[in-house]
């Protein structure tokens, strides 16, 4: 997600716990304190696991993680406005990737192991997926990886559509063109890490979240292959208990990488150094922080279980996030995301 400065935030939140009415909530952010305030009536929907914005700001698009579908919402001065839902084509979408130019999004899902495209129409809303790309494989963790999972896309600088696969160990690189998708490599990377997301360095290192092993793997990529160079701990202390890796982003100025895990409830702090990461400390959060989001000079963590996204400081010169003691009260939040600015 692009760590831009904005004050128009929308926090999407899983809805079994408070009902499909508190879906989606917009705020408001005091960009010198980093509140955040009410900014228009909470949005009905089912799951909604993430949020994706249009790069012209007019449009937001979101994964209805159960309910199997994308959806289309129009940006008016009251709030967001339904455009449509569409089949994401398989089960459990729980990632989204709109291209910069305003012509397609891409779904990954989850429990169907597969990626979906489609089309942006003329007034902002979702097409019919015009193509379904089925991974397949397994991985040594029979519990987790019986199936393939595609759990993130992300298009890169490169110019490509790199899939990160829980359930194989592998990321899969796209070309996207007038015709969809065209698979340009597939590249293994650890067994049994059950890769997550990852994020592109502008060194051109990529940092990739082990959700099963609890670490990040350093890789180098070149014509589409990542190649696995080193590996590190998700915590710079022992967890505890089992922990799980989850969203991972690089400071604008590259020099820190920010990792958020639950089971040790806290977001890691690493420095880039010429291509490697240096653990520097582990910064307590609420309970199973799923998400964050890096917007001004502040970074907001969706605390899952904890029912808050916590606001924090982020030092720009240490990078160590300082908690403001600010938390807004959210049911079950699983994403965090800032319009482009200006919005």
């Amino acid at each position: 997600m692009p760590s831009v400065p904005a004050d128009l935030v929308h926090i999407g939140s899983y809805t079994a716990k408070a009902g499909p009415e508190l879906a989606i909530t917009a705020w408001r952010q005091d960009p010198q304190t980093g509140r955040l305030a009410p900014a228009h009536p909470p949005v009905t929907a089912v799951d909604p696991s993430w949020l994706a914005w249009h790069p012209d700001g007019t449009h937001l698009y979101a994964a209805s993680e159960s309910a199997a579908q994308v959806l289309s919402y129009a940006v008016t001065g009251d709030g967001l406005r339904l455009l449509g839902a569409q089949p994401s084509g398989g089960a459990d979408p729980c990632h989204l990737a709109v291209d910069p130019g305003g012509r397609f999004v891409v779904a990954a899902n989850y429990s169907g192991g597969s990626v979906s495209v489609f089309a942006i129409g003329d007034d902002g809303a979702l097409l019919p997926y015009h193509e379904l790309v089925a991974h397949e494989g397994s991985g040594p963790d029979a519990e987790r990886q019986e199936s393939p999972h595609a759990h993130m896309a992300l298009l890169a600088p490169d110019g490509l559509l790199y899939v990160t696969d829980l359930g194989t160990d592998e990321v899969r690189s796209y070309a996207v063109g007038p015709d969809g998708l065209e698979h340009v490599a597939t590249s293994p990377l650890i067994p049994g890490m059950g890769p997550r997301h990852l994020a592109f360095h502008p060194s051109g290192a990529v940092f990739v979240a082990g959700e099963l092993d609890s670490t990040v793997v350093v890789c180098e990529a070149a014509d589409g292959r990542l190649r696995p160079v080193s590996s590190v701990a998700a915590t710079v202390g022992e967890p505890g208990e089992r922990n799980y890796p989850s969203h991972l982003e690089c400071s604008p100025d590259g020099r820190f990488l920010y990792l958020a895990n639950r089971g040790a409830d806290c977001l890691t702090v690493f420095a880039v150094e010429g291509g490697t990461l240096r653990p520097v400390a582990d910064v307590p959060t609420g309970r199973w922080p799923r998400h964050f989001a890096l917007i001004g000079d502040f970074l907001y963590v969706a605390d899952q279980d904890g029912d808050t996204v916590s606001v924090f400081r982020r030092d720009p010169v240490t990078g160590l996030p300082e908690p403001t003691g600010e938390t807004v009260a959210v049911p079950n939040p699983s994403c965090v995301v800032a319009a482009p600015s200006g919005v």
